[in-house]
């Protein structure tokens, strides 16, 4: 029943994430003037241009300021800029409900993102995600619940 549980908390989380806003913490501009955008739950890379937001297709893209950014299957692979900018979101309090899901993030992904193109990585940070979208506390708890449960399931391996 457990490994149900789990799997079908995987499937939503997977279902839900496509219907979440994309939030972008790092954009930056190609070399032909548009601009791109690298969201820093999923990686995914935009290109914007003329009001349109198309995925970046993949291969090495040379930024305006003459740095690159390499897209491999529609994933940014994070440097040093967007890294930074990452690592200064805010991150929830220790005694929040989501602090159960920043430890699954740790447990699937690893502290240093090691393990983030692992399946139970990128189930982990899904459901990260829907849990700091949850529009109700009652809907951020029962999300908070999940993420303890998933800790303790087979599923959500460690990153080692």
């Amino acid at each position: 029943m457990r490994t149900f549980v789990v799997r079908y908390m995987a499937s939503m989380a997977m279902l839900t994430w496509a219907s979440l806003p994309m939030a972008a913490d790092w954009r930056g501009q190609l070399s032909d003037g548009t601009q791109i955008e690298v969201d820093s739950q999923t990686h995914r890379a935009w290109q914007l241009d003329h009001g349109q937001r198309r995925p970046l297709w993949d291969g090495v893209h040379r930024l305006a300021d003459g740095s690159v950014v390499i897209v491999r299957e529609g994933r940014a692979v994070p440097q040093a800029g967007m890294l930074d900018a990452w690592s200064r979101a805010e991150t929830p309090k220790t005694g929040s409900r989501l602090a159960d899901c920043e430890r699954l993030l740790d447990h699937a992904c690893g502290k240093d993102g090691r393990c983030v193109r692992a399946e139970p990585c990128r189930a982990a940070r899904q459901l990260g995600a829907m849990a700091d979208e949850a529009e109700t506390a009652e809907a951020a708890d029962e999300l908070a619940a999940q993420c303890r449960e998933a800790l303790g399931s087979d599923f959500f391996t460690p990153c080692d």
